[in-house]
């Protein structure tokens, strides 16, 4: 009988303490593999890998510490290192190679990435000599520029685990701003509190310990709207600034148009936009609801952020172009009395921006009665309540949406607009997949197009095709062998996608889902 391997209390107590670092919870399961991998490791179980992590940090803020910290502490506690100090590795001059005069008694080597491309043979060739010295330290990539192509290439053999530190958002910043004051015991006025964290978080954690200090101090334990808004009003004239010019740069608008295909729905968004602004200026606000129908991929998601941009630059919404997504079933609680509760807060949430319910059909019901129908029943109540506060956008496939909209004639009334998005031609898929190279700094050679465009025509056959969502699952995976081959080839043209990288990639595809179909079918 072969052994089980299990994480224990202790693991679990500090794999959670991520909850309390914005971006980084996401990683919770990459740090339970690697406590597996310990544990196999150690019985000899398994005989590959290493412990080196590719983290990539698309935060403005400075976590990669924080974040590390926790995953010292669950490393120390496996036996992985013996202590938690971690070195951040420096160069002695621009045209040096990576210092090597690191601490020697860290157990954590901190490399960005960024370093490394200055010089890329003396840097990969230092680095393979550093990490050849230094077997039972853990070396972490931080890859700032967040290409992951470009990164998983030049080091995606020295590295066995992959992680992300994302940004932090507006409602991460409001939801530290309750934490704080709930566990200090203050009462705070939730009105003005998105105001009150709409500026850089180093800013907000400041004047929230400076709120709590001062009311303290003068023993009062209530934060009204006018402390919050005066401590609001104290942003960086600078930042501010530079925020608007940005917002100039490129409106909503600008994105919408932007954006690949989509036209018939670009021109839909145009005459809802024209006839909302109509009815305000008749003193007859209409419900801002919708209901986006179509296939996986299709622009849906994006055309939602727009529209709360939108609504935001046309004042039509109080707020900035908030945008709050979740599933479905992310408003149906697990007992009895809390669905109603937790429909209620996450609508809260975005007030004054856009309430994108991806998958709402998952809230139809098998039976009469269940938590699904008080959802339900609740968010029709929300959706009248707020109809001029907030725009909530249910999201699906055509016939299923079809069917969660009979579930209760009340959704007839609230929903004002519903939209239907095509799939895209292959021509609007090759050029979706070009995008991404673009965004990614790749470079496609000149004979990938036809194989391309053959694949998409094929592709679109499939029941439920995944569109934009499909080119970049096939992105993905083309990058992985495109990176294999660089590697292998020890080639420095780390940015070139050549005809061969995207047909390895299709056949491997193909294989897969032959093998797939005969596992299914027997």
């Amino acid at each position: 009988m072969l052994k089980e391997y299990n994480l224990d209390a202790e693991d679990e107590k500090i794999i959670d303490e991520l909850d309390n670092l914005f971006g980084v919870i996401q990683n919770k399961e990459v740090l339970k593999n690697m406590v597996m991998y310990s544990k196999l490791r150690e019985d000899n179980e398994v005989k590959f890998g290493n412990y080196n992590i590719i983290i990539r940090n698309d935060s403005s803020y400075s976590l990669l510490k924080d974040f590390l910290n926790v995953c010292a502490k669950l490393f120390i506690k496996n036996n992985i290192i013996p202590n938690d100090k971690i070195c951040f590795l420096k160069r002695k001059s621009n045209s040096g190679t990576l210092d090597m005069l690191i601490d020697t008694d860290a157990s954590i080597i901190v490399i960005n990435e960024r370093k490394v491309y200055m010089d890329y043979e003396k840097e990969i060739d230092s680095l393979k000599k550093l990490m050849k010295t230094f077997k039972d330290k853990i070396f972490i990539f931080e890859d700032t520029n967040y290409c992951e192509g470009q990164t998983d290439a030049v080091l995606g053999n020295l590295a066995s685990w992959r992680m992300t530190i994302e940004k932090i958002s507006l409602d991460d910043k409001i939801m530290y701003c309750r934490n704080m004051f709930d566990e200090n015991q203050m009462k705070y006025k939730k009105q003005g509190l998105r105001d009150f964290a709409d500026q850089p978080f180093w800013k907000v954690k400041n004047n929230v310990m400076q709120l709590i200090i001062e009311n303290k101090a003068n023993g009062n334990n209530y934060i009204n709207s006018e402390m919050l808004k005066k401590k609001a009003e104290k942003v960086n004239k600078n930042i501010r600034r530079k925020r608007n010019i940005k917002i100039e740069k490129q409106n909503a608008k600008e994105e919408l148009d932007e954006l690949i295909g989509l036209t018939g729905i670009k021109e839909e968004i145009s005459k809802i936009l024209n006839y909302i602004k109509l009815n305000k200026e008749r003193g007859k606000m209409p419900t801002l609801h919708m209901c986006f129908t179509g296939n996986p991929g299709t622009g849906k998601t994006s055309v939602a952020r727009i529209i709360g941009k939108l609504f935001s630059e046309e004042k039509i919404l109080s707020g900035n172009g908030e945008f709050v997504e979740i599933h479905g079933r992310d408003l149906v609680a697990k007992y009895v009395g809390w669905t109603a509760q937790n429909v209620h807060d996450i609508v809260e949430k975005a007030i004054g921006g856009v309430l994108f319910i991806d998958e709402a059909y998952s809230l139809i019901s098998e039976r009469k009665g269940g938590f699904e129908d008080e959802a339900i029943a609740t968010l029709i109540k929300e959706m009248e309540d707020h109809r001029e506060e907030v725009c909530i956008i249910l999201a699906g496939y055509t016939e299923e949406m079809k069917e969660l909209l009979k579930e209760n004639p009340g959704f007839e009334s609230r929903i004002q607009f519903t939209i239907n998005f095509p799939d895209y031609t292959e021509e609007e898929l090759y050029e979706i997949f070009t995008e991404l190279c673009k965004k990614e700094k790749y470079r496609l050679s000149n004979n990938c197009k036809e194989i391309l465009l053959e694949n998409f025509r094929k592709a679109k056959e499939q029941e439920c095709f995944g569109n934009g969502r499909y080119v970049r699952n096939i992105f993905e995976k083309i990058k992985f062998e495109q990176a294999d081959r660089i590697v292998k080839a020890n080639s420095k043209n780390i940015n070139i996608i050549t005809k061969q990288d995207i047909q390895n990639t299709l056949n491997l595809v193909r294989t897969n889902s032959r093998e797939t179909r005969r596992v299914i079918g027997f």
